[in-house]
């Protein structure tokens, strides 16, 4: 177990990495209907069932004709009846077999007198505006391999393929313990030395965000046997259990030693922050996170470690955020060997967008929480020098 006062400490790919070696989720699978399955991870290939069009197709609106009419020159088509001689074939409209072309009806006229009238440059050849069978989807094609995470088109490319169900990976359930004797839920009025539970609602959509399952928990005190019940039920329905708060070195912090009893301790604090208190073990056979209580704290460690937990659950890639560079006229200010969030507000100017930071120390924890941008120093010496553009990650 590393520790930031005894040994280095582990960054934050070091911190993930740390856990995904010693954690082999096998997710479950369910069927669900294509409607309910949007933003679910397909579980294996999913193959078209059959041709689309059945036959061929018409490509365009228009007339079905025999191209064998059109061999030698353009016949006189004053006295064509629909029917016999052509029939109305309209974009995607399947049409009688005797015809294998279709003239566009922008090139024909209707005269009053009945027959059509053509182009006079008129070209037909054989297939012309003519879809083959199989052309929007094969009988046997993939319509959306094992790993996708199901979009609005690809359920209507399964849809398409004759497929009314889709095999997904089922949702990781991520335990949410909130712990500390000062809290109270939220909706109740905190008196002197209580604080508002505000983490539960931050963790369980950020959770649903993911895509996970999540199954949060009342407030439990800190007392250090009713936290363990609380992780031994946990652990009887979640892939992944969260502890918040406790996991420092204060009076009450029992989280950090508790994980380590309970389970194998991976690290105690990361060169992180906020954050930096954050420990790990695995518990039973699934994650074990103990993260601090400061809302913007548990932001983060929700942000760059649950959120890669999940993903490696469902066997996808982390979902990237939009970034756009910006400049930053105040310059950021490096720790060495520690990651930094830092918040930032954006806004236009002549020369493009610009950042400036949102100290953490000086502004309220709800100013630090709800900005529209952010940026993670990478721990080296120096950051961007006043005027310097760097990429950022938009939040909103």
């Amino acid at each position: 177990m590393l520790d930031l006062h005894t040994g280095k400490a582990p960054t934050r790919r070091e911190a993930v990495e740390a856990i995904l070696t010693k954690w082999k989720p096998v997710p479950g699978r369910e069927t669900l209907p294509v409607d309910a399955a949007l933003g679910r991870v397909a579980a294996r290939d999913h193959f078209s069932r059959h041709d689309l069009p059945v036959v061929r197709a018409s490509s365009m609106d228009g007339i079905g004709v025999a191209s064998s009419m059109f061999a030698n020159a353009t016949p006189d088509t004053s006295f064509w009846r629909e029917g016999d001689a052509y029939v109305r074939a309209d974009t995607g409209d399947d049409f009688d077999d005797r015809f294998d072309a279709v003239i566009p009806i922008e090139a024909v006229r209707f005269p009053p007198g009945g027959g059509i009238s053509l182009a006079a440059d008129l070209r037909v050849t054989r297939g012309m505006n003519v879809r083959p069978a199989g052309s929007s989807v094969k009988k046997g094609e993939r319509l959306v391999a094992a790993g996708t995470r199901l979009r609005p088109f690809d359920l209507a490319a399964l849809v398409l393929g004759g497929t009314d169900e889709a095999e997904v990976l089922k949702k990781p359930v991520v335990a949410f313990i909130p712990t500390g004797s000062e809290l109270v839920p939220q909706g109740n009025a905190p008196a002197r030395g209580q604080t508002v539970d505000s983490n539960s609602v931050l963790a369980r959509h950020m959770l649903a965000e993911m895509g996970a399952a999540p199954l949060c928990f009342p407030i439990v005190r800190d007392d250090k046997e009713a936290l363990r019940a609380a992780i031994r039920r946990a652990r009887a329905e979640a892939d992944i259990i969260l502890l918040c708060g406790g996991s420092s070195k204060g009076g009450e912090d029992y989280g950090a030693a508790l994980i380590a009893e309970m389970g194998e301790a991976l690290f105690h604090w990361i060169a992180s922050a906020p954050g930096r208190p954050t420990a790990a073990a695995v518990f039973d056979g699934v994650p074990l996170i103990n993260m601090p209580g400061p809302p913007l704290a548990a932001y983060f460690v929700m942000d760059w470690c649950v959120r890669a937990l999940v993903a490696h659950f469902l066997k996808t890639a982390e979902p990237a955020r939009k970034t756009v560079r910006a400049r930053l006229p105040e310059g950021l200010a490096a720790t060495e060997g520690m990651e930094i969030l830092r918040k930032l507000d954006i806004r236009e100017t002549e020369e493009g967008l610009e950042a400036r930071v949102v100290e953490m120390r000086a502004s309220s924890a709800v100013r630090s929480l709800t900005t529209p941008a952010q940026l993670v120093t990478d721990g080296g010496p120096q950051g961007p020098a006043p005027g310097e553009w760097a990429e950022i990650e938009l939040l909103r």
